[in-house]
């Protein structure tokens, strides 16, 4: 075991809190934020669900941080897969809080049926382990955002940005000190290693889209990043420059091997040796190699690749 291997179940930023979800078990993979209110009230927000699966330890890790779930007010989700949104639902029936959502993403909060569908059909007999259910939210309990919105919450101002790349509907939020809540639009980047690790998943990975998307980061001059994947990143501005080259990066690898004529397992083979390759030359300790794994699946990263390729740029290939 290195110092990495047991992140703490709550982390203080001053205001926010990292919780951590320990989704599967495993610490330091998929973070929930809880946001205090101004007027040092009882009441709080968060900033992602975790999913349905890992509920209970996301309540722990309420309790533990000093608060009672149910003063539990508002929650904002940055996109709707599973592991950042699977939980609303449930955490909305039970504190009557208001979920705040993207435009596309609203009408599968309302009904997750086809969303749910469509996840069990990947993942079979490990779905519930996995992620869980996900509730349906009534209307009233749900508001759709959209880019430049303003959110008062809480006595805070949270400006939305809308981030698509990783998915349409993905947003960030930007709250007073600068600091932006990215989901997955910044990419993942775990404590012991500087690699930043691209978010790239199926159906709706859009290349094309996401260096606006960098772009309108960056203009919001930013004094930090929290990543849902995981953690606070210190050097905003330094992130985000190097993101785009992260993402040719690895979406060149994949072009090069389609225009090889390369079949799938040998693309994926390519990626895998890709990625580990990284991680040894920044000495990243085992425990970084393991989150990295079960956290970007290289097999979803060469579909994503793929299809995006194939899809929007077949005269490439």
């Amino acid at each position: 075991m290195d110092k990495y291997s047991n992140i703490p179940r709550v982390q203080d930023y001053n205001g926010v809190y990292l919780l951590d979800t320990v989704h599967m078990g495993n610490s330091g993979t998929v973070g929930v934020y809880l946001l205090t209110a101004k007027d040092n009230s009882d009441n709080f927000a968060i900033i992602e669900t975790g999913p349905e699966s890992t509920l209970g330890n996301l309540k722990d890790a309420i309790f533990e941080a000093g608060f009672k779930l149910e003063n539990l007010s508002h929650i904002l989700v940055t996109h709707i897969h599973l592991d950042h949104a699977g939980a609303a639902g449930a955490l909305a029936a039970e504190t009557g809080a208001k979920v705040y959502v993207h435009e596309i993403g609203y009408k599968h909060m309302h009904d997750p049926s086809r969303l749910v569908a469509s996840a069990r059909r990947i993942y079979q007999e490990k779905m519930d382990v996995l992620w869980g259910d996900m509730q349906a939210i009534p209307n009233q309990q749900l508001e759709a955002v959209n880019d430049d919105d303003v959110l008062e919450i809480l006595g805070h101002k949270i400006k939305v940005l809308y981030t698509p790349g990783h998915a349409r509907h993905h947003v960030s939020y930007l709250i007073e000190d600068g600091s932006i809540f990215t989901g997955d639009s910044a990419a993942i980047k775990f404590a012991g290693s500087s690699i930043i690790r691209p978010a790239f998943p199926p159906p709706e990975l859009d290349l094309d889209i996401w260096p606006v998307t960098i772009a309108k980061m960056l203009e919001q001059n930013p004094t930090r990043l929290f990543l849902t994947h995981f953690g606070e990143v210190k050097d905003a501005k330094g992130h985000l420059q190097a993101l785009q080259t992260r993402h040719d990066k690895w979406a060149n690898t994949v072009l090069d091997a389609l225009k090889a004529k390369k079949e799938s397992p040998e693309i994926i083979n390519i990626m895998t040796s890709l990625g580990e390759d990284e991680l040894n030359n920044d000495k990243a300790p085992a425990s970084v190699f393991f989150r990295h794994s079960i956290t970007s699946d290289y097999a979803m990263t060469v579909m994503a690749l793929s299809r995006y390729w194939q899809k929007f740029h077949p005269e490439k290939i």
